[in-house]
């Protein structure tokens, strides 16, 4: 995607997000990145060396693989996932592709991609109607891309992808990744509630919904756009 926007086009409605790619799984294996030295002289670098030695781009993805995934003090400052240990999985991916560059290798993206999150279906009501709910909720998700291939430097327990359907996708550079992926969720979201005729009140009701249901997991970050309070409501 090469425009400042994410678009769905209304005529296009539910067709346009059915039609959108599945994702069913990340790789996690630090070794499928380039086998690198890291820039002792880069300001990541360095900090790679004094915190764990890390002296390779794949010795710094394991160290961040065993960071434990969270907000922290900070959780878009790199430096703060280095010497605090705990970092968003945004700040993992983001730490990994700043390393890469500092090291000369621009074939390491960080990637954010706009998705749409399948909700689970409703149970009839007593009398036997269903109530009408859209099929997914936006999100905006980050990962490393590198030969194709789509890497999230963070254990397996802690993927922020499992099965969703990606609409599209944008390589940021890490310092911009928190305010790039804060304004591709609101304008997905505006989007997404246009395309399928949605009113912005119910977005907010369902965001909150599915806030409540994944506090503590990784899926809390994805959902909640970094900064955007639970109960943002897009701007139509």
């Amino acid at each position: 995607m090469t425009d400042s926007n994410v678009h769905v086009p209304k005529d296009a409605g539910r067709d346009a997000l059915e039609s959108t790619r599945p994702i069913r799984t990340l790789r996690h294996e630090g070794r499928l990145l380039p086998n690198v030295s890291l820039d002792p002289r880069g300001r990541y670098g360095a900090l790679c060396r004094t915190r764990f030695d890390g002296r390779t781009l794949r010795e710094a993805a394991e160290y961040v693989c065993e960071c434990d995934t969270g907000p922290g003090q900070a959780p878009d400052d790199l430096q703060a996932l280095l010497t605090g240990h705990v970092g968003t999985i945004g700040a993992k991916q983001a730490l990994v592709a700043a390393l890469a560059k500092e090291a000369g290798r621009d074939d390491v993206e960080l990637v954010v991609a706009c998705c749409e999150l399948p909700l689970p279906e409703l149970e009839p009501l007593r009398n036997g109607s269903i109530l009408r709910r859209p099929p997914s909720l936006p999100l905006a998700v980050c990962w490393l891309r590198y030969r194709g291939r789509r890497l999230q430097m963070v254990e397996p327990r802690h993927a922020s992808l499992h099965t969703v359907m990606v609409v599209t996708e944008v390589a940021v550079s890490p310092p911009h990744l928190a305010p790039e992926r804060l304004r591709l969720y609101k304008t997905f979201a505006a989007d997404w509630c246009r395309a399928l005729e949605i009113h912005a009140g119910e977005f907010a009701r369902l965001r909150a919904w599915q806030l409540g249901k994944s506090v503590g997991t990784s899926l809390f970050e994805d959902l909640l756009g970094y900064s955007l309070p639970a109960s943002y409501v897009p701007a139509l």
